[in-house]
């Protein structure tokens, strides 16, 4: 089998496409609390540069199937806004080479509140059997966050805790807001979310993923 080579430009893929969704979104809202101490390190990680990815229109390949059944694993409601799947998020992914590398198929989905600017963006990733080492995990989580935080001030921290009865994986951004990431082995999924607002809606999809 060959071995992924470029897991970061993947994750930073889908981190991007989150962030061109959600960028008006976070000119307005006030940042929600920072979270507890105990749960992100005093100093920040450092990230890693990554390459940008490619576009539909840039990038030669095979596409990565959209299969929204993957959506399954979201709760349908989260704070009482529907979580909805993203075209737009997928679309700025799904013939990433990189991705084709990992993932076997994939989905994204958005909630957005209007009157507060609260939102959660998430990607489902249905990876390819044998092929998620922790290190692989590691690479995705960074560079995700990295992504996700481009627009929100950069990386500060991150944490571990339990959720939903699930080891979560917690990005924080000096803007604000959150990355939350659990990898799902007994379905072979990985879940990457990012939110802001007060109403903490990333925390809360988390915690009711099926």
């Amino acid at each position: 089998m060959r071995r992924p080579g470029r897991p970061g430009v993947v994750a930073l893929s889908l981190a991007a496409g989150f962030a061109l969704i959600v960028s008006a979104c976070l000119a307005t809202p006030s940042p929600p609390p920072e979270p507890p101490a105990s749960r992100v390190l005093a100093s920040p990680r450092p990230v890693r540069t990554v390459s940008p990815f490619g576009t539909p229109e840039a990038t030669t390949g095979g596409l990565v199937p959209v299969d929204r059944s993957l959506l399954e694993v979201l709760p349908s409601t989260v704070g009482g806004l529907i979580v909805e799947p993203s075209a737009e998020g997928e679309a700025g992914s799904m013939s990433d080479p990189g991705l084709a590398e990992i993932a076997a198929a994939f989905a994204t989905a958005v909630a957005v509140d209007p009157q507060t600017g609260d939102f959660v963006f998430a990607a489902v990733v249905a990876v390819q059997p044998g092929i998620l080492t922790d290190q692989l995990f590691r690479d995705w989580r960074d560079s995700f966050d990295e992504g996700a935080c481009s627009q929100a001030g950069g990386v500060v921290g991150n944490a571990q805790a339990e959720l939903g009865g699930r080891i979560v994986f917690i990005g924080s951004c000096a803007g604000g807001l959150l990355t939350y990431h659990v990898r799902i082995e007994d379905r072979g999924l990985l879940v990457s979310a990012s939110s802001v607002g007060a109403g903490r809606l990333g925390e809360k999809l988390i915690e009711d993923l099926r």
